[in-house]
């Protein structure tokens, strides 16, 4: 009589509450009570399959390790998950060494980014994306549907990352710096686009993408007079580290291509700003007689760690052709070395996803304690980034520096980063960037005064879910 009451009472609670469904614990403590003697086996097997039949019907919610609140049905084959991020920065600038170097860029906080976003799997095969952005303005940051019937050929369609760029792929949230670097100007490589792309993984450690898409970035659309062009691009990257098994470590290659013809005369404008998230130094526009405009951008990609230890590194350029018959190119680079100084492995932070690789979330060994202040990862990175528009200058023909707004072509910019990590959710980031203007005139005009330089200091303290 007390077995059976003991068992009606264990299935009436897994029914009652969805939150204990079947899993490892409750399978323990039926395995439990078997050795004890309180259930036969016959009786435990039926209560286990009693537990996960109810698991099947309740489904499950819970908090992912790493951030994000998962709804899951019962046969696992739909869900949601509710994610988000909030990044908070303070920026200091100064400025030297122009003719009249008294300018200075703006100190102050910044909300840089507020997300919060849907993402999911429905009837197992429909995968779903929608983001929103409430940061200086509310936008549509990225929505996509996603079939997933052939694992090897993904179809997804809507606004999405593009696959261009291992920085670009990798979420802001994981970054080096505060700031991406010059690689990740518009022009050079593709950030969020409206399109379709396939995607997928033939084999391990292999991964490519084929898109076609506006070509204009976030949120544009192609509704002109001017029959714009459509913008094809493909990426295939490895990761020969995986491929080979060779264990703690990482040797990421990736190269890029995408091409454009046909495209709005507005779109082919350049502009960039500092890595400190500065001045504006470098902004471009069509003479006037410019028409048929095509564009190809090349992008190559690099990424070797061991253990605690990573190199990073990405070129990228973009080729403008005009009916006038010349060719101008922009060119980026950068190099960044990196040291987990609590020793954190940086191939646990590495993803191989089938749109490319990239980096992600970075687990400390041990959460930060507050109660005898230990624990936490802290990471020491340093990085140089070349900003080369030298075929473009004021008088060049087809595309011109816009002297107007600025009046420098190169730049070059060294950056030290700090970075504390308490848990995987929580990060506090302290950011150095020295750039020095280079190219047309060295300098650049802000508020009636020049400068050659601009060094900043930024610091991020940001929490996602």
């Amino acid at each position: 009589m007390k077995k059976n009451i003991l068992i009606g009472l264990m299935v009436s609670l897994m029914i009652s509450f969805p939150s204990l469904s079947f899993s490892d614990t409750t399978e323990d403590l039926i395995n439990a009570l078997i050795v004890k003697g309180v259930l036969t086996e016959k009786e435990g097997s039926l209560l286990a399959k009693q537990a996960k039949a109810e698991k099947k019907n309740n489904g499950r919610v819970e908090f992912k390790k790493g951030g994000g609140l998962l709804f899951e049905s019962g046969d696992g084959e739909s869900n949601l998950k509710i994610a988000g991020r909030i990044q908070l920065d303070y920026r200091d600038f100064d400025t030297g060494n122009g003719s009249s170097a008294n300018s200075k860029a703006a100190d102050g906080f910044d909300v840089r980014r507020a997300y919060l976003g849907v993402a999911g799997i429905a009837n197992k095969y429909y995968g779903y994306k929608f983001v929103g952005s409430f940061g200086s303005s509310t936008k549509l940051d990225e929505g996509y549907l996603e079939f997933k019937h052939i694992k090897k050929a993904k179809l997804r369609i809507g606004q999405f990352k593009m696959p261009m760029s291992l920085e670009e792929r990798t979420s802001s949230r994981f970054l080096n710096f505060t700031e991406r670097s010059y690689v990740n100007n518009g022009s050079l490589t593709a950030g969020k686009e409206v399109g379709i792309m396939v995607h997928g993984t033939p084999s391990k450690g292999i991964n490519y993408a084929f898109a076609i898409t506006n070509g204009y970035g976030q949120n544009v659309d192609m509704a002109d007079d001017r029959n714009d062009g459509l913008e094809w691009m493909i990426h295939v990257d490895t990761d020969l580290a995986k491929r080979n098994k060779w264990k703690d470590q990482i040797a990421h290659l990736g190269v890029s291509y995408s091409n454009q013809s046909d495209m709005d005369l507005t779109s082919t404008a350049t502009k960039q700003q500092t890595l400190g998230k500065g001045q504006e130094f470098f902004k471009s526009k069509l003479s006037g007689t410019a028409t048929d405009i095509s564009r190809s951008r090349y992008g190559l990609e690099l990424a070797l760690a061991k253990g605690n230890k990573k190199f990073q590194s990405e070129f990228a350029t973009a080729s403008w052709d005009t009916s006038l018959g010349s060719s101008q190119d922009v060119k980026a680079f950068y190099a960044d070395v990196g040291i987990m100084l609590t020793g954190e492995s940086y191939s646990k932070s590495y993803k191989s996803k089938s749109a490319g690789g990239k980096f992600d979330r970075i687990t400390p060994n041990r959460n930060f304690n507050q109660t005898n202040m230990s624990g936490g990862a802290w990471e020491l990175m340093a990085g140089y980034s070349k900003f080369d528009a030298s075929d473009i200058t004021s008088s060049s023909v087809g595309i011109q520096l816009n002297s107007a707004t600025a009046n420098t072509n190169e730049a070059n910019t060294y950056r030290l980063g700090l970075k504390f990590i308490p848990d995987p959710n929580t990060r506090i980031m302290l950011s150095y960037a020295n750039t020095d203007f280079d190219g047309e005139n060295k300098e650049i005009a802000v508020s009636g005064s020049t400068m050659d330089n601009e060094r900043a200091i930024n610091i991020r303290m940001q929490y996602d879910f």
